[in-house]
């Protein structure tokens, strides 16, 4: 019984190792480099809705890397343990129980290296150290939105924002700014030329994306609350998925307090990373997703995240026309998937007429966006519509543009405004992030905003400078990445 039990300790630290060895050098390869928060993020919410792709993906990469090697030293370790079944009883005793300590310590070893491989790996060091200092930088920033006078016009537009997967302003052509070669998105280009777009003046650019905004719900969570997205490390009401982020006041608050109908359309299904909650809670949106579709009979069966963005688009235009045969003045939200690592999903109706998939993808996505911004304007309620196009946050494609030419770049996503209601001050010399989209959205419906500063979000239309601005990225992402027990209090728990 002893040997058994030494024996099952031994191949359990090497399976644990192998796994955890393997396992956090995927993740870095596959999604590149995740900070502490967004890992801790996804353990505590729902993960139901994962692409099957992904899945399949880290089986194939990983598992003979794991399962074989694990095998192999077990089997060296063990086999001198269970050869002769009277090894701790012979008269060599000790050497039996010498080569028991031994194999134990080569398997203990083994679990040690394994350990520092992530503690190397990943941001843990640093993320431990910022759980223990207090950063008063939010407290001192942040703006409350239910305390901030916000005043319509009397004519309330409505509002198409639409969020781009991993669409990134490096895939403009070089002469526009981008790192492409040849412009990869000429359609939406031609829209950022001919619209407004917060940009410098030599090229066309994009939103920065700080220290908790850049994943997905992270990025939403961003342009949606003007806050990033971060996680107390002892807190559980993510976990317990009751509350999401319940001290925050959304644009989706701001525009249902202001009798807006809020409508969320997703490929994929809202409960995966805590999307529903977020989206349910913060504004009441009615969502439409991959489960509706299903139920709907729209769809018979999963592909990629759920169902393609040819179907997405669509779908849009028709409950973009339910909306706007209604009363009230509408939002509506979409988030496209195709577009999602690794390779994005090249559908139907997509040309091959690039070297590599995923640019075929990120142009079939361009011109998605361009068809359906031709039939937008078509329609009667286009005059009194404001568009938002988005990215939601950095591709996380393994070395797509190499990493040193991506840090030179200081890469961005993309987004632009068209049809606002007024025009900024000045769109090309700004420096901004993800989280000044929020008053900026709302600045672009002809909102008035005292002070013109949300969350931590600053309105682009007007003169007022941005964090960015007036403390740069560095110093912004240092506060950003330590412990603030205003968030924790204020926003992260409920109240």
């Amino acid at each position: 019984m002893k040997k058994k039990i030494m024996c099952a300790l031994i191949i359990f630290c090497i399976l644990l190792g192998f796994t955890t060895t393997v396992g956090i050098q995927w993740l870095y390869d596959t999604f590149g480099n995740l900070s502490m928060d967004e890992i801790i993020f996804h353990l505590k919410v729902p993960m139901e809705g994962t692409s099957t792709d992904l899945i399949y993906k880290f089986f194939k990469d990983c598992t003979l890397k794991i399962i074989i090697p694990t095998i192999i030293v077990s089997f060296i370790l063990t086999y001198p343990i269970i050869k002769d079944l009277r090894i701790l009883e012979a008269p060599n005793k000790k050497t039996g129980k010498r080569t028991v300590m031994l194999s134990l310590c080569v398997s203990i070893a083994i679990f040690v290296v394994s350990i520092n491989d992530v503690i190397q790996a990943t941001d843990i060091k640093e993320y431990i150290t910022n759980q223990r200092n207090d950063s008063t930088f939010i407290a001192e920033q942040y703006i409350n939105p239910e305390e901030t006078n916000i005043e319509f016009p009397e004519q309330k537009r409505n509002l198409i924002y639409i969020y781009l997967e991993s669409m990134e302003s490096t895939y403009y052509s070089k002469e526009d700014g981008g790192l492409a070669e040849q412009d990869l998105i000429p359609e939406i280009t031609q829209l950022a030329k001919e619209n407004t777009s917060f940009s410098t003046p030599d090229r066309i650019n994009g939103a920065y994306t700080l220290y908790g905004t850049t994943w997905t719900v992270g990025a939403m969570t961003a342009q949606s609350a003007g806050i990033p997205l971060k996680l107390s490390i002892d807190d559980n009401g993510l976990e317990e998925y009751s509350s999401f982020l319940s001290g925050a006041y959304t644009i989706g608050e701001v525009l249902e307090d202001n009798g807006y109908h809020n409508f969320l359309l997703l490929g994929s299904d809202a409960t995966f990373g805590g999307r529903r909650n977020l989206f349910t809670q913060h504004g009441n949106y009615e969502i439409w997703d991959f489960v509706s579709a299903m139920e709907e009979k729209r769809v018979t069966e999963k592909i990629w995240w759920g169902y393609t963005d040819n179907l997405l688009f669509e779908i849009a235009k028709e409950k973009i026309t339910y909306l706007a045969e209604q009363d009230e003045p509408f939002n509506f939200t979409m988030l496209t998937a195709d577009t999602h690592f690794t390779d994005g999903y090249l559908c139907e109706d997509c040309e091959d007429k690039w070297k590599g998939q995923y640019e075929n993808v990120i142009s079939c996505s361009s011109k998605h966006v361009g068809e359906f911004i031709n039939w937008l304007k078509e329609q009667e309620f286009y005059d009194n519509t404001t568009i938002v196009i988005s990215g939601d946050h950095l591709t996380m494609q393994p070395n797509f543009f190499t990493q040193d030419e991506g840090d030179e770049y200081k890469k961005t996503v993309l987004n632009l405004f068209i049809n606002p209601a007024e025009q900024p001050v000045n769109s090309k010399n700004r420096l901004y992030s993800t989280m000044d989209l929020y008053p900026t959205t709302l600045g672009a419906l002809g909102v008035k905003i005292e002070g013109n500063r949300l969350a931590l979000g600053t309105n682009l239309f007007s003169t007022q400078p941005t964090l960015i601005e007036e403390y740069g990225i560095d110093k912004i992402n240092e506060e950003l990445m330590k412990t603030s027990k205003f968030y924790n209090n204020n926003i992260l728990v409920s109240k």
